[in-house]
């Protein structure tokens, strides 16, 4: 039911950057995707989640839905706990043209030695500004693992 709301949400909202055209997108959107980077590299999980809303919607691939920050929070305490790394890239960015939504894709690299895990894949973000910058309501993943 959430995943057919966010699709109907996502198919009837006007958008107002193209598709793949980054160059007038919100500093502030891009400040996210940077500073999830940054707390990646930093292996610092608290901060990775707290990028989140407190109610998100963790969309895994091959789990079942979930609502909050269990997911999240598992996943970012993992890959630091195991020395890994995870850096995205955003390939599209689109933001309605009221500014209350944007979605981002991209791609993401996943390498944690550890578990032997060295993957590629998408992920897509839906976010919504608050008062100190935009907040990720919406985590959506898929990872592609390396032959």
């Amino acid at each position: 039911m959430k995943l057919s709301i966010l699709g109907a949400l996502i198919l009837t909202t006007s958008f107002a950057f193209a598709d793949g055209h980054l160059g007038d997108a919100p500093a502030s959107l891009v400040a996210v995707n940077d500073a999830f980077n940054q707390r990646a590299a930093a292996s610092d999980a608290t901060g990775l989640v707290d990028l989140y809303a407190k109610d998100t919607l963790w969309i895994a691939q091959g789990a079942p839905l979930s609502q909050g920050l269990a997911g999240p929070r598992q996943l970012f305490e993992f890959v630091t706990a195991n020395a890994g790394s995870v850096t995205h890239t955003i390939d599209h960015l689109f933001v309605s043209k009221d500014e209350t939504l944007a979605v981002m894709i991209g791609s993401v690299k996943a390498v944690v030695e550890a578990a032997e895990m060295d993957a590629t894949g998408t992920y897509l973000f839906v976010l919504e500004p608050q008062d100190d910058g935009w907040e990720i309501v919406t985590d959506m993943w898929h990872q592609h693992v390396a032959q």
